[in-house]
């Protein structure tokens, strides 16, 4: 006989408020397409979902980067552990707990002692003082796998006379840009730009563009 319990408790921190948002989930609650635990200042929030295969996804919001990430799990880890942390994969720090609530809540002033060390490390006073600033997205930086990607799909298309400018030079090269990469002609200074700062918005224009044009 199966020893699965049928609820769990789960918390994380709040990135914008820095409080601890606990919630109690039933096995019968993930037949719906997805939970979402919310904190009460509304700025963040826990999703959970199933996959295909019948696992289950955690979309977690980061304390410390501020960015989300997400975990794939069985449903026997998620109600049958005593408890079990996801972490940061950047800064190796627990971002979000599931298991025994009296467990979560030894783990939790842990990890604000953690939280507070770090800070205290980096010169900060606040949790705000070092989390990444948020910045227009011209200003945001350009990962440099999407220049890789952007970079093989232009010279690919290049040796397949498919990227052209005034000056039909043949010949282009890129360079990183606000916000994106852009592709020129050394010849006549004619561009193409693409805003691209991540993998996965480079990889989009790898399976929508076939031919390219520089102005």
């Amino acid at each position: 006989m199966s020893n699965v319990k049928k609820a769990t408790h789960i918390a994380y921190r709040c990135p914008e408020c820095g409080s601890a948002i606990f919630g109690l989930v039933g096995e019968f609650a993930l037949g719906y397409e997805m939970l979402r635990l919310k904190c009460s200042c509304g700025e963040a929030s826990l999703d959970i979902s199933k996959t295909a295969d019948n696992k289950l996804k955690l979309t977690v919001p980061c304390v410390l980067c501020k960015d989300t990430h997400s975990f794939v799990i069985s449903p026997s880890i998620f109600f049958d552990r005593d408890v079990f942390s996801f972490n940061c994969p950047y800064a190796n720090v627990d971002i979000a707990f599931i298991g025994d609530k009296e467990k979560i809540d030894g783990l939790l002033e842990e990890n604000e002692r953690s939280l507070r060390q770090i800070i205290s490390n980096m010169g900060g006073e606040e949790l705000s003082d070092i989390q990444p600033i948020d910045v227009d997205e011209e200003d945001a930086l350009v990962d440099p796998m999407a220049y890789d990607i952007i970079r093989f799909m232009i010279k690919d298309l290049e040796a397949e006379g498919k990227v052209d400018c005034p000056c039909h030079s043949g010949s282009y090269d890129l360079r990183y840009a606000p916000g994106g990469i852009q592709v020129f002609c050394p010849e006549c200074g004619a561009t193409k730009f693409f805003p691209a700062l991540s993998p996965s918005a480079a990889e989009d224009y790898v399976t929508e563009v076939t031919s390219v044009k520089l102005t």
